[in-house]
């Protein structure tokens, strides 16, 4: 009797991590087909390599950071691949975070990669990271509310921080949100407030499995104020290692025209190439395709068609540059690895990979940014652009929330299986594996809804927010130390 067989439609980082898992669980109970519509794997993922000083570098122009808290299932899959302990490959670094306003010339908010650079500040610098402090603890307790609320606004949310200001909520707090919702301004109150909060937050509260330390015992001077993972090989070769290990050679350039019911209880995959039959169907692909292919084939299920259909996304161009910022100011000490930019009401976010990588030649950092953008900010009009991507990204409004509960709902429906970071939690490497492995265990009988990120222990993490709380608190001048260390304390105490 031959195996099932499952046809997977998309190789990006849903589509592999299936085909990936499905080898891992079942062997060759299942016969996979991975299909890909262009003429490489990677999808939204693609890493590009530069060279400066004789040292190559690989870039991430889609997902980068990633953190062992917030992301276990994507940092054991690194360890079976046999990437993770291996300094060659993955490696941590402290990142700092900038608020840049452009037509102003200066910080909004300024978080130094490094909590020795909180020496640095001025007193309006601690005036802002009070308030930040503040939206952390909030965004905490939002976080750990159960269950799950994805259907809140930030606009609902942000109107409810009583303890944050008007000004702190129109000029930091909306921008800052920018870098993890990619909405135009006027949008960012429409988005799901937990989508907003919940992948920064996370990381935020350190890794899972480590002993910690006491919240009384300061930091060390280069302690990090904040920490991120990110591959040395980029997720293109972590995507090639994954299939490499499963043994599966994916079908490029081969896009998928529709799906429909057979007369014999299976399903038929229409390819450029011709029909697959199949018993089962994974679309890892964006809910807007899946849409697209399932109504070509008159598939019978209308509501989850137009469920998939309302799945709001854009396309989001993402540019490399090299040499200098048009941006942020000429001056490098104003830049940090995080960097957004507000120029009005138009918002740019861009990463800089000199704080990311291996200085060459001495202590020369890498002089290239990754950057997107609403409005005027177009980072492909900036002479120093040397490549641009074609970003496809969800708009995580409420709305779509709903849709996406919708779609989860009716997962296997007519043997139709959803993957991808948008069906759960934040669209991230974690989401995508995390989706992957549900349909996986489905189809091998096993009944399990893709968790909405990682299972916390709540009182693990309020010792991890308080820990961060007082390893800041170590540096404030005195007036602001108490206020730090009990911040956590006083909002839950104000309600």
């Amino acid at each position: 009797m031959a195996s099932p067989r499952v046809v997977i439609i998309g190789a990006g980082a849903a589509g592999v991590f299936t085909a990936y898992r499905l080898r891992q669980r079942h062997g060759d109970d299942f016969e996979v087909v991975l299909l890909e519509r262009t003429g490489r794997v990677g999808g939204n993922a693609q890493s590009i390599t530069v060279a400066f000083g004789g040292t190559e570098y690989s870039i991430d122009c889609g997902a980068q950071f990633f953190s062992r808290n917030p992301q276990p299932s994507y940092v054991s899959l690194l360890e079976d691949l046999g990437l993770f302990n291996d300094p060659a490959q993955i490696d941590a670094r402290a990142t700092g975070i900038t608020l840049w306003d452009r037509q102003a010339g200066q910080r909004l908010l300024w978080l130094p990669s490094h909590l020795s650079g909180f020496l640095r500040y001025q007193p309006q610098d601690w005036n802002r990271l009070i308030g930040f402090a503040t939206l952390l603890v909030y965004a905490f307790l939002l976080d750990r509310r159960s269950p799950a609320n994805w259907s809140l606004s930030v606009d609902e949310w942000v109107d409810g921080l009583t303890l944050l200001d008007t000004q702190f909520k129109n000029q930091i707090l909306r921008r800052f949100l920018y870098q993890f919702l990619t909405l135009p301004a006027d949008r960012i109150g429409d988005a799901s407030a937990l989508y907003a909060i919940t992948y920064f937050v996370r990381n935020v509260f350190g890794e899972t499995g480590v002993d910690e330390p006491s919240p009384d015992v300061p930091a060390p001077p280069d302690g990090p104020t904040f920490e991120v993972y990110q591959s040395r090989i980029g997720l293109d070769g972590v995507l090639t290692r994954a299939l490499d290990a499963a043994q599966i050679v994916p079908r490029l350039s081969e896009p998928v025209m529709a799906v429909s019911r057979n007369g014999t209880g299976g399903l038929d995959v229409t390819t450029s190439l011709g029909t697959i039959v199949a018993d089962h169907v994974v679309f890892a692909t964006d809910p807007n395709v899946a849409a697209a292919i399932l109504s070509a084939g008159a598939f019978p299920s209308p509501g989850l068609i137009a469920a998939l259909a309302a799945c709001e996304y854009s396309d989001l161009s993402i540019s490399l540059q090299s040499g200098g910022s048009c941006w942020m100011p000429d001056d490098q000490s104003y830049w940090e690895a995080v960097n957004t930019v507000a120029d009005g009401d138009d918002l740019q976010f861009s990463v800089w990979f000199g704080a990311l990588r291996d200085t060459f030649g001495g202590d020369t950092r890498i002089p290239v940014f990754k950057s997107w953008a609403t409005g005027n900010l177009d980072p492909g009009s900036c002479p120093h652009t040397f490549f641009s991507h074609a970003h496809r990204i969800l708009m995580p409004t409420t709305t779509f929330m709903t849709n996406r509960q919708t779609v989860q709902a009716r997962q296997g429906e007519n043997g139709v299986w959803f993957a991808g970071g948008w069906t759960t939690w934040f669209d991230s490497q974690e989401a995508a594996l995390d989706s992957a492995t549900a349909v996986v265990d489905a189809l091998g009988g096993q009944s399990r809804v893709a968790a909405a990120g990682p299972t916390r222990s709540p009182n693990a993490d309020r010792d991890r927010i308080s820990r961060w709380l007082s390893a800041v608190a170590a540096w404030a001048p005195v007036e602001r130390r108490r206020m730090l260390k009990n911040l956590l304390a006083d909002v839950e105490a104000h309600g």
